[in-house]
Formats: C-alpha cells, structure tokens, sequence
C-alpha cells in the first residue's frame, strides 16, 4: 500500500505553481482561485508567511482581503505592541510550532503597496499558547491560508497620535496629526 497522497486536480488555468513576480524574490507559493473572490493558498516548507501573502497580493492585485490560516512553522517572530513606548515588544521562537489560528488582513499602504496585518495563536511541543502580531514566519511542515477578497480597497495609513498603521475604511478621513500645544 502507498503512502503517497493522490494529486489534487485542479481547474485549467487557475493554478499558479510559482507565482510569476514572487519567484523573483524566491517565493514559492501555490494558489487556487476557487471562484466567489475565494483562494487557497499552500505554503511548503522554508517559505516565509509573511512575504508569500504580500506576493499574492501583488501577484493578483488584491486590494483588501481577509485570510485565515492553519499550519507548522519552524521559525516565528511574534510582538506585542506597547503603545506607551509605541514599539513591538518582539519575541523569536526558533523551534517547530503549530499555527492554531493565523487570522488577519491584507490591505495597501499609502504608496500603494499590499500591507499585511496578522496575529498567530502558536503552540510549541508542550501545547502552551502564545500569541501577538506576526512579524515573521517560516513553514515548517505546511501552511494553509484561505483568502477571501473583499471588493473594494483596505487602506492602511500612519496614524498620528500613535506612530501605528491603521486601517482606514472606504470614505473615512485620513487621520491629522492633534495640533501641537
């Protein structure tokens, strides 16, 4: 008996084995529009999380999305955002870690570039939880993101008053720096 796994058949042309511009940047991800703004993305392992989404993003010119995900990762930077000091409070995990939940956003910044926003839910061997803002990422077994694209555009631009990205909503003003004084 095989232990090999059957191929998955997908629909002609709507499979991208490496996404033109991402394998440039030595990115590898694979995705599959499953039609209603609905994709599938499936990272391998040494991909970086953080950087495949951005690729995507470009790759298909989403806008504004939102992704959820499960998976193994080998190496993970999480923080903590400390807004009296306005920095990310960042710990590295260097050991194999399973993702619980990987949930977030995908949105553009002000010049026009595809931002990520996500928060990890991690769980090493000993099946502790640890959690905060995902800097960084790199699969270790799989990771498995659904994306579902939002028809419009997620703006993410710096707030004033605390140094942070934040998203801003269709017809929402940009924040203004409070006047000094």
């Amino acid at each position: 008996m095989s232990s090999r796994l059957p191929a998955l058949t997908l629909a002609p042309g709507r499979y991208a084995a490496r996404v033109r511009g991402a394998a440039l940047r030595g990115v590898a991800m694979r995705y599959h529009h499953f039609g209603s703004d609905r994709y599938v993305l499936r990272l391998d392992p040494g991909e970086e999380v953080v950087a495949s989404l951005v690729a995507f993003a470009e790759e298909t010119r989403l806008e504004g999305g939102w992704i959820s995900g499960i998976g193994s990762l080998d190496r993970a930077v999480l923080g903590f955002l400390d807004p009296r000091d306005r920095v990310y409070l960042k710990r590295t995990f260097d050991e194999r870690m399973e993702i619980g939940h990987l949930g977030g956003n995908i949105g553009m910044t002000a010049e026009g570039r595809p931002f990520v926003h996500a928060h990890a839910v991690l769980s090493p061997r000993e099946l502790l939880a640890y959690t905060g803002h995902l800097h960084e990422a790199k699969v270790g077994v799989v990771v498995e993101i659904m994306v579902v694209e939002l028809r419009g555009r997620i703006s993410r631009v710096v707030d004033p008053a605390t140094g942070f990205a934040r998203l801003l909503l269709p017809g929402e003003p940009v924040p203004v720096p409070p006047p000094a004084g």
